[in-house]
């Protein structure tokens, strides 16, 4: 009997140090409060001046004039019109295409690491199993771009308008999506982990079985979302809106979930061991860490 209570109070004890040691990562992961006032504006409402400068500006990547039909590294195509090319295959490493007009591009199986798309119109372009590691895309227009299969891990998306892009099994770790529009998008199998998305819209998004862990997503919005299979593993949600979302097998492990709205979200078997800051309103349906359920009424 005394062997039976040692290992139970062995148990709880054991249980009580974890659900700590995940409060402790995720308020030691985030410091401080989200970052809102470095916000750029999103690509839809620059102007033209706007894009001129910033093509322009910081100049430092000392490239060479690009030939479209001959594409190398470092190459310089800004303000270039590089529409419907086919360019499977090739390399163009750490070149600049800022402002240059990139649309309905074939780019699979192509190095582009380290190349900078600030404020560039690469809408439909296709970038199937291709190296975009450490890309600029802050402020381009990304709308419905393709990039299943690929690696944009350290990239820099912020502002960025990607609407409706398709990029499953993807490698997205690292990167900066804050204030970028994602809505419509598609990502299933991907993998963000470390990514900061602040303030981003991922309305409709379907992210199934999407590593969305050690995140800053504060003040984004998955409303209608679907994110069966998801894992939010010690990310902050602060404000997070997750109104109609589908979180079936989700895992929200170690999330600090301070003022996140769940309102018609739909549980089972999601996941919140040691996560902080529940809301109140979904307590009721966690039951051993786990909730099944939907919460049918605004503010219960």
């Amino acid at each position: 009997m005394y062997l039976f209570n040692y290992f139970i109070l062995l148990g709880l004890s054991m249980l009580l140090i974890a659900c700590n040691a995940d409060k402790a990562s995720v308020e030691k992961l985030y410091p401080n409060e989200p970052d809102t006032i470095s916000l750029i504006k999103l690509a839809n409402f620059l102007s033209d001046e706007d894009v001129i400068r910033i093509a322009k500006s910081d100049n430092k990547m000392d490239n060479y004039k690009g030939v479209k039909e001959v594409p190398q590294d470092r190459d310089d195509f800004r303000f270039d019109t590089l529409d419907d090319l086919y360019w499977k295959g090739i390399h163009s490493i750490k070149s600049d295409f800022r402002a240059a007009s990139f649309r309905s591009s074939d780019c699979s199986e192509a190095d582009f690491s380290g190349s900078d798309f600030r404020v560039a119109d690469i809408r439909w372009t296709s970038f199937f199993f291709s190296n975009m590691d450490s890309c600029m895309f802050s402020q381009s227009k990304m709308f419905h771009v393709y990039g299943t299969g690929g690696t944009f891990n350290n990239c820099d998306f912020r502002g960025a308008n990607m609407f409706g892009m398709e990029a499953h099994a993807a490698q997205l770790k690292n990167c900066n999506f804050s204030n970028a529009l994602m809505k419509d998008t598609e990502f299933t199998d991907s993998d963000f982990t470390g990514s900061t998305a602040i303030n981003v819209r991922f309305i409709r998004a379907v992210m199934d079985n999407v590593k969305l862990d050690t995140m800053d997503l504060s003040y984004s919005d998955f409303t209608g979302a679907s994110l069966k299979k998801t894992t939010f593993i010690n990310s902050r949600l602060l404000d997070v809106n997750f109104q109609g979302a589908h979180c079936q097998n989700a895992d929200f492990s170690g999330a600090d979930l301070k003022g996140a709205n769940f309102f018609g979200t739909e549980f089972k078997d999601t996941k919140f061991v040691g996560a902080i800051n529940i809301p109140s309103n979904i307590k009721h349906m966690i039951k051993e860490g786990i909730a099944t359920g939907t919460l049918q009424v605004q503010g219960e």
